[in-house]
């Protein structure tokens, strides 16, 4: 009973740990100041996924008020995780934490922007398409809410389409390539 206790309200503490600090970001993104980047820094280092999620809106939204600015690298590895851990999870009913459909949307929406930006390194879209590769392949995820969830609205733009095209040729990847195509290829967005 007594130990019991212990573990509620250490969950208790977490939680409004975490709660505390689920604030301090909307704050931060709220306020027209800039945000010191040792804090969202000690922000990143939080593993929960309602802190991880406040904080891609911030990365996404308003890393420009970031001083001194973050790294490409590390804005794009911790939307990157967030995403993966909504992907594989398919959280329901977690407040502002997406479902496994929209945050595939999501995904998609921040991949695309990532592509039709010249200044970004085409190494961390290689790491995106690594990582739908492993969510595919080997995460338990099922395949066809890959499909339908991210690369079918992927394929939508067809240079993208031409930058899985490896997949066609891998036997556990094809099947993927086919269907995403099939339906790129049918709502092709002109860019």
């Amino acid at each position: 009973m007594w130990q019991q206790r212990e573990q509620l309200e250490k969950l208790d503490d977490m939680t409004s740990k975490t709660n505390e600090i689920v604030r301090e970001i909307e704050n931060a993104v709220q306020s027209s100041n800039s945000i010191p980047a040792p804090v969202v820094r000690r922000w990143m280092r939080v593993p929960s996924i309602e802190v991880q999620s406040a904080l891609a809106d911030l990365l996404l939204e308003h890393s420009h008020r970031i001083e001194p600015p973050l790294s490409m690298d590390e804005i794009c590895s911790a939307v990157q995780s967030y995403y993966r851990q909504c992907l594989i999870q398919n959280f329901k009913g977690r407040g502002n934490i997406p479902n496994r459909h929209v945050a595939g949307y999501e995904l998609v929406r921040w991949f695309t922007s990532l592509w039709s930006d010249p200044a970004v390194p085409r190494g961390y879209l290689v790491r995106l398409k690594d990582m739908l590769r492993e969510l595919y392949v080997e995460s338990g995820v099922p395949i066809n809410e890959i499909v339908t969830a991210v690369l079918e609205h992927l394929f939508e733009v067809p240079d993208v389409q031409e930058f899985f095209a490896d997949w066609k040729s891998d036997p556990k990847l094809s099947e993927a390539f086919v269907q995403a195509k099939e339906w790129g290829d049918d709502h092709t967005a002109h860019h």
